[in-house]
C-alpha cells in the first residue's frame, strides 16, 4: 500500500489565459454560412481559414497544459497522505502528429489539461481521519469520467485498470498504482457520495477555462450580428429511462414510502391498483420502482404542436390521426448549448434534470437563471428553442430579462390561420403584422438598443393586386391606399413597431424577426445542433440511466456533458492533425 503526500495547492480563482491561442478564429459571412450547410461539419471546418494552423498538434503542444480556474471558490485542498496521486505528466510521449492519432479522446484529454484544481471539489467527500490512507479524490473523480466515456460499469472499470494491455497507461495518467487499485465498491461509493454541485463546479471550471482561451465564444458568432451581442443559446430536453423498470404507470414518490396512510394513485384514477395490505408492501408498494421513487411515466407523442392531423387522409375523413408516440418511464434532462457558428458545433452546459412528466418550458426559466448565476459575465443575445418553449412566460423572460432575440418556433393554436381572425388581430399565423388592407409587412431590421422590430409594407399593394389575407372584397390599388400616393414620404409605406407584444397585446406569436424569412431559416436551422447532444448520450449508452435515482441520473448527464465540452477540443485537434498528415486538397472559403 502506497503512502503519497499530496501537498496543499493554492486556490486559483482567476485564470490569466492567453487570449491569442484561439482568438484568431474568424467569423464567416452569411453567404458562406448558407452555402456550406450541405457539407458535413468536418469538411466545413477544414475549409476555414486558420483552422488547421490553429488546432494542429504542433501548434497546441508547446502551450500545454491548458489551465483550469476554480470560479466557485471551493474549499482549499490541505496536504494529505493518499494511496494515489494524480499529476499532469506532460506530453513528452507524443513528439509527432502520428503519435497523437493513435490515442482516443480521453487519452488526449489527460494530456491537454491539468485537472489538479478539481481536487478541491472532490475532496469535500473526506470526513474520517482514521483507517488506511484514502485514494486521491481526484483519481477517483477522473475515473468516473473514464467509466462514463467508455460506458463501463464499476466492475468493468476495475477490470480494465488491471488489464496489462491498456490499464497501465490509464493507471499512470490517473495516478494509481497498478498493484493497489480501488475495488468496484469504492468507485460506486465515491460516485454516490459525490454531490451534484461538485460536478457542476467541475463543468463550470472547464467551461470558464475554455472561455478564457476564447475557444467557447462569449459573444455572438452569427454573421452580421453586432460584436457586443451576447451568445446564441439553444435548448432541448432529452428523455432518460430510469434504471428501474416500470410496473405501475401511476407511481408517485409516496409509493416508495413505508406503509401507513399511503393512498394508491392507481385506484384514485379508477384502476385496480394495489391495496398494500400484504407483507410485500410494508416497506414500499410491491408495484413501485422503489429505487427510482421520483421516476414518472409520460407518453411522448413526438410533436410539440397540438391538433396535428394526417395530411394524407381524404377530405371526407375529418378525424385526426393517431400520433406515433412512445411510452416512457424515467427522467428528463435539459441542456443549454452555446452555438459556435465559427466551428459549426455547440458547447453544452447542463440544465435541470427532473421527472419525465414535467413540461419542457417549466424547466427553461429556472435553468436560465441558474446558468446566469454560474456564468455572471456571460451575456445571452439569442435564445433558440422548439415550439414547446413558445409559452408567454418564456417569451417574456427572454425578451425582458435576457433582452435576447426570441428565435423560438411558433406554437400554433386552433384558428391561427383563419383569415378573419388574422385580419381582426392584425397579424398572420406566424406573427407577421398586417397592414390595414391585409398585406403582410416586411421586417425592416431590429433595434438592439430598444429591443424592438420595425415593420414596413414597402408599397406591396402596387405590384400585388390581391392582399395576403383575402378578407376584403374590394380591390386595393394605388388610389385607395394613402401610403401609395406619389406625394407620400417615405416610400416604405405603412409601418409599425413591435417589441414584447404584437399589435393586439399578444405574446405567443411575437418574434424579433420575420418568421419564414431567409434570416429566420438560417438562424432557426442551428437549433438542429441540439440533437447532437442526444446522439452523444445514446452513443455513451445513457438513454437509460446507468444508476438508480434521480440524483445519480443527473450526475451521469452532467459528467457526459462535461466530457462533450472537453471532447470538442480533442475532436478539433484530431481533425486538424489528420488533415496535416494526409494533406487533402480542400479549397478554403473565400473571404
Amino acid at each position: 500500500m502506497n503512502s503519497l503526500w499530496i501537498p496543499t495547492v493554492p486556490r486559483q480563482s482567476v485564470l490569466q489565459a492567453s487570449a491569442t491561442l484561439f482568438g484568431s478564429l474568424p467569423r464567416l459571412s452569411r453567404a458562406q454560412l448558407a452555402a456550406s450547410r450541405c457539407l458535413p461539419a468536418t469538411e466545413r471546418r477544414l475549409q476555414l481559414p486558420y483552422f488547421v494552423e490553429t488546432f494542429r498538434w504542433e501548434r497546441i503542444r508547446p502551450l500545454l497544459p491548458l489551465q483550469l480556474s476554480t470560479p466557485e471558490e471551493p474549499l482549499t485542498w490541505s496536504g494529505r497522505v493518499c494511496r494515489s496521486y494524480y499529476q499532469w505528466l506532460g506530453s513528452d510521449d507524443l513528439p509527432t502528429s502520428a503519435e497523437v492519432l493513435r490515442l482516443d479522446e480521453f487519452d488526449l484529454l489527460l494530456r491537454l489539461f491539468d485537472f489538479s484544481p478539481w481536487r478541491a471539489y472532490f475532496a469535500q467527500r473526506f470526513r474520517s481521519q482514521y483507517g488506511p490512507p484514502p485514494f486521491d479524490p481526484l483519481s477517483l473523480g477522473l475515473s468516473m469520467f473514464l467509466a462514463h466515456y467508455q460506458s463501463w460499469d464499476w466492475e468493468r472499470l476495475v477490470q480494465e485498470l488491471r488489464s496489462p494491455a491498456r490499464g497501465r497507461d490509464y493507471c499512470v495518467r490517473l495516478g494509481f498504482d497498478p498493484s493497489d487499485l480501488p475495488v468496484p465498491s469504492t468507485f460506486r461509493m465515491a460516485f454516490g457520495q459525490t454531490q451534484l454541485d461538485w460536478l457542476t463546479a467541475c463543468q463550470d471550471s472547464l467551461a470558464q477555462g475554455l472561455m478564457n482561451y476564447q475557444l467557447i465564444p462569449t459573444h455572438s458568432t452569427f454573421p452580421g450580428d453586432p460584436l457586443e451581442l451576447g451568445v446564441s443559446v439553444s435548448t432541448d430536453c432529452q428523455l432518460i429511462a430510469s434504471r428501474s423498470r416500470m410496473i405501475c404507470r401511476h407511481q408517485v414518490a409516496a409509493c416508495s414510502q413505508p406503509a401507513g396512510k399511503r393512498e394508491c394513485p392507481a385506484r384514485q384514477a379508477g384502476k385496480e391498483g394495489c391495496a398494500c395490505d400484504t407483507p410485500a408492501c410494508q416497506d414500499h408498494c410491491r408495484f413501485a420502482a422503489w429505487r427510482d421513487p421520483l421516476a414518472a411515466y409520460v407518453y411522448y407523442s413526438g410533436s410539440n404542436q397540438p391538433g396535428r392531423t394526417n395530411p394524407n387522409v381524404s377530405k371526407e375523413n375529418k378525424e385526426p390521426s393517431i400520433p406515433h408516440g412512445k411510452h416512457h418511464f424515467g427522467y428528463k434532462s435539459k441542456v443549454f448549448n452555446i452555438i459556435d457558428d465559427r466551428l459549426f458545433l455547440v458547447w453544452p452546459l447542463t440544465g435541470p434534470c427532473t421527472p419525465a412528466n414535467r413540461n419542457d418550458h417549466l424547466l427553461t426559466i429556472p435553468g436560465l437563471q441558474a446558468l446566469r448565476q454560474r456564468f455572471p459575465a456571460l451575456k445571452i443575445g439569442e435564445f433558440l428553442g422548439d415550439a414547446g418553449e413558445g409559452f408567454d412566460e418564456t417569451l417574456q423572460y427572454v425578451h425582458a430579462d435576457l433582452q435576447a432575440l426570441r428565435t423560438i418556433r411558433i406554437r400554433h393554436a386552433d384558428g391561427d390561420d383563419l383569415p378573419l381572425t388574422c385580419f381582426q388581430r392584425g397579424y398572420d399565423q406566424n406573427g407577421v403584422p398586417l397592414c390595414p388592407h391585409g398585406y403582410r409587412l416586411s421586417s425592416n431590421g431590429h433595434d438592439y438598443q430598444r429591443h424592438a422590430t420595425k415593420w414596413v409594407c414597402r408599397l406591396t399593394c402596387i405590384h400585388q393586386p390581391d392582399p395576403d389575407i383575402p378578407i376584403l372584397q374590394s380591390n386595393i390599388s394605388r388610389e385607395t391606399c394613402p401610403f401609395a400616393k406619389p406625394d407620400h414620404a417615405p416610400h416604405l409605406g405603412f409601418s409599425l413597431s413591435t417589441a414584447l407584444t404584437l399589435p393586439d397585446g399578444s405574446i405567443r406569436l411575437a418574434r424579433d424577426m420575420q418568421v419564414g424569412s431567409d434570416t429566420w431559416k438560417l438562424r432557426i436551422g442551428r437549433q438542429s445542433y441540439a440533437e447532437s447532444r442526444n446522439a452523444t448520450q445514446a452513443r455513451r449508452q445513457l438513454k437509460r440511466s446507468p444508476a438508480f435515482g434521480l440524483s445519480n441520473t443527473a450526475k451521469s448527464m452532467l459528467i457526459s456533458d462535461t466530457l462533450s465540452l472537453a471532447f470538442n477540443l480533442t475532436r478539433l485537434i484530431f481533425e486538424a492533425t489528420r488533415h496535416v498528415m494526409k494533406q487533402p486538397a480542400l479549397p478554403a472559403l473565400s473571404p
